[in-house]
């Protein structure tokens, strides 16, 4: 895993962002289903949360001999989600805010590619790594979490295309 999987993940959502104004991007496809725009949040805030994951695992050995689940060794030995539809839960997904501007999501996003690359260099200058819990799956390391963090993006590429393809049908 490099960094650079994590930039050309995260540099299509940012150059897709531009194809849409912000009426589209509130458009859901269905009462169930997320806006292009909140797709976008949603990215936003669970990869900034990755990252603090991260930095709390930075420069110490808290929580080392904390095991990752199987699911998730066989997850990152794949390098990707598995492909289906993961439905979530409807608590979580109804809290998912509409963006307010095209501009700001663009910024969130040149914004986080910059943390997370400043935290990848951290990571890179640090010899103690601790872990960090990720609710569903066990204790991750700063390197996974980086590496979960560019799936998690790269697998709701999927999700994006379906919502594109909805905006389409209603031209």
């Amino acid at each position: 895993m490099s960094i650079k999987n994590f930039n050309d993940t995260i540099d299509v959502w940012i150059k897709e962002l531009s194809r849409f104004n912000i009426e589209q991007l509130k458009i859901k496809p269905d009462e169930r289903s997320w806006s292009l725009g909140q797709l976008y949040e949603h990215l936003i805030e669970e990869t900034n949360w990755y990252n603090g994951q991260i930095e709390m695992t930075l420069g110490n050995e808290k929580n080392i001999d904390k095991e990752t689940s199987d699911a998730a060794k066989s997850l990152l030995k794949r390098g990707s989600f598995k492909n289906k539809r993961f439905r979530g839960d409807p608590l979580i997904s109804e809290k998912v805010k509409q963006p307010t501007e095209t501009a700001k999501l663009k910024s969130e996003l040149e914004r986080l590619k910059k943390t997370t690359n400043e935290i990848w260099a951290k990571m890179d200058n640090t010899s103690n790594y601790g872990k960090s819990e990720h609710p569903g799956i066990g204790f991750l390391n700063g390197f996974e979490w980086i590496q979960y963090s560019e799936m998690h993006m790269r697998h709701h590429l999927k999700q994006k295309e379906r919502i594109e393809n909805f905006l389409q049908s209603l031209q």
